[in-house]
């Protein structure tokens, strides 16, 4: 059994001790230093949620703008700005690393095929397997009864119950945002956030939770994913393959396909 067992390890973990030892001469080296890159995590949600919620209305009214154009506006600076700015400032002016050094270290190294055309497949698989009992049975009663909160309510005005795009907001900031969404929080979440607290035990399962946790601005959504998260493998992609890219194909299958795949099969 274990040999069997080291062969299937081997199989899904791509071996490059080079470049561990790379990533674990960054990492958080305290607890408050560990402490500090999980509110990290927290902190653009929780701009991101007061922009949606208490701050909208006045913004509107002093700018004249549509509720929709004032979330993409926050949103497109979050995805686009915060998630894809602030790991290379932090890198090049704490770790000092280059730009170079920079992009290895948050995973753009050379294409993986084998984890992308066989080990990618196989846990987006069985994601997806695992989830459909969940979104059947436990997501919709969560939802509900986090929307029930005035606080996380999400009413008519949310951008979520409209069309993404506003047809008078810029088509180059969209664009930002929508790159900023699915590779900047790849890059903020999984690049970065991951690697610097590697001394946590069980650091993929804390980061996939606070992933969920930080959506603040849409919580009936992503709060009744929290008990899901430890089965969504975007984190267990980037330890296993010591690479981003398909954590960023996974994402893109998550929010273009497996909502569509769920609702087909469970109606959810």
């Amino acid at each position: 059994m274990s040999t069997m067992y080291r062969k299937l390890v081997n199989f899904f973990n791509l071996s490059d001790p080079n470049y561990v030892s790379f990533i674990r001469k960054y990492e958080a080296k305290t607890k408050k230093q560990i402490a500090f890159y999980l509110f990290l995590g927290l902190l653009p949600g929780l701009v991101a949620y007061l922009f949606v919620y208490p701050l909208r209305e006045p913004i509107m009214e002093w700018t004249g703008l549509s509720a929709q154009y004032v979330q993409l506006l926050a949103l497109t600076f979050m995805a686009g700005g915060w998630h894809l700015i602030v790991p290379f400032l932090m890198l090049r002016y704490k770790d000092g690393l280059t730009f170079k050094e920079s992009l290895v270290y948050l995973g753009f190294t050379r294409l993986d095929l084998k984890g992308l055309l066989i080990v990618f497949p196989i846990l987006t698989i069985l994601f997806t397997l695992i989830s459909l009992p969940y979104m059947k049975y436990v997501y919709p009663p969560l939802h509900d009864w986090l929307n029930g909160f005035p606080i996380f309510h999400m009413g008519e005005w949310h951008i979520f119950h409209h069309d993404y795009y506003d047809p008078n907001f810029p088509w180059p900031l969209f664009l930002i945002g929508l790159i900023g969404n699915f590779i900047g929080e790849e890059v903020y979440f999984r690049g970065y956030l991951l690697r610097k607290v590697g001394r946590l035990r069980f650091d993929w399962l804390w980061i996939a939770i606070i992933f969920q946790f930080y959506h603040m601005w849409q919580i009936p959504i992503n709060w009744a994913f929290v008990l899901l998260a430890m089965f969504i493998p975007e984190e267990i992609l980037v330890k296993l393959r010591k690479n981003i890219y398909g954590a960023i194909l996974l994402h893109l299958f998550v929010n273009f396909v497996w909502g569509k795949i769920t609702l087909y099969l469970v109606g959810v």
